[in-house]
């Protein structure tokens, strides 16, 4: 296509103008104003010098707006011509700009296709945790992006990917699954490795505390034991007392039984009126306190099991 240009004649015009003397008059006559003081005597004087001022201005601008307008007449009509002349381009350029964009939408289409063929290819198993949709870089639509770098950016997030996932999957820890979902998510390790510190040094610190709680019990538990073990040899000691006791005044009581009653020896010596003692026979003396009736029956006893006995008495 010849290259077309647009000359355009421009006459350079000049605004003659006497604002300059304007500007002296004016400059005299507001100084006037700049001291004045206004009373309520003279207010209606203020209100007609203000007015004429006002109208003074406008007529200044009044004609300016008239210059301009006669300015800007060539300037508009140039302008009308110029927008004629974009509206014949335009045509063409829209029809070679959308048969470009087709095109670039094909070329697009096309290299997905690759692209996806070389993700299955690459990824395949991995895509559990490199999904196409997260993984895919619009960056590789330009056509400045070769399959080559593509595929290696592929490779390299594979190779990542199975490295970190081995460091996860190595931890032993009870949430070790929730933190495999959270790397799934989005691919953050350190987070993932943060979130089963956090959980394993919180169950260190409850186990430590159930620990401590578990010895303290223990030793509640076993203070408890020698206290019941005190109590239980106190009681000992007191019952072991009281039969102590019991046995000392028993001997005692049955001493003084044995003194009140005592036999005499010439008694005890006349062997005569006993048989002889046999080995396994013992001599014994008792103090009965009975009824007739009942020492009959004691007597009766004694016979009836052949123990040798002899009242005397008292």
């Amino acid at each position: 296509m010849n290259e077309l240009q647009l000359n355009v004649v421009l006459n350079a015009g000049s605004i003659i103008t006497n604002t300059e003397e304007i500007k002296k008059q004016l400059s005299g006559m507001m100084e006037q104003y700049k001291n004045a003081l206004f009373t309520e005597e003279s207010k209606q004087i203020a209100k007609v010098e203000l007015a004429s001022l006002r109208k003074l201005k406008k007529a200044v601008d009044d004609r300016r707006k008239e210059v301009k307008a006669q300015c800007m007449a060539p300037y508009e009509a140039f302008e009308k011509e110029v927008k004629q002349l974009h509206a014949i381009i335009d045509e063409p350029i829209a029809l070679i700009d959308n048969q470009l964009k087709e095109m670039e939408v094909e070329r697009i289409r096309k290299k997905r296709l690759q692209i996806r063929e070389l993700y299955d290819e690459v990824v395949g198993d991995a895509a559990e945790y490199l999904p196409y949709e997260k993984i895919y870089d619009e960056k590789w639509d330009n056509s400045g992006t070769t399959i080559k770098k593509i595929r290696e950016a592929m490779e390299e997030m594979v190779v990542k990917t199975a490295s970190e996932l081995s460091v996860l999957q190595n931890s032993v820890s009870d949430v070790r699954d929730e933190a495999l979902e959270m790397y799934k998510k989005d691919h953050d390790l350190a987070k993932a490795l943060s979130y089963i510190n956090t959980y394993e040094a919180n169950k260190k610190k409850a186990l430590e505390a159930e620990e401590k709680r578990r010895e303290q019990e223990e030793e509640r538990r076993r203070e408890a034991e020698l206290d019941r073990m005190r109590m239980e040899e106190c009681k000992r000691m007191e019952e072991l007392e009281r039969v102590l006791k019991e046995e000392r005044e028993k001997t005692e009581k049955e001493a003084a039984i044995r003194e009140s009653f005592s036999i005499p020896e010439s008694d005890l010596s006349d062997e005569g009126v006993l048989p002889f003692t046999q080995p396994t026979t013992v001599t014994a003396y008792y103090r009965v306190v009975a009824t007739p009736e009942e020492l009959e029956q004691v007597e009766m006893a004694f016979n009836s099991i052949g123990i040798y006995f002899e009242r005397r008495e008292i």
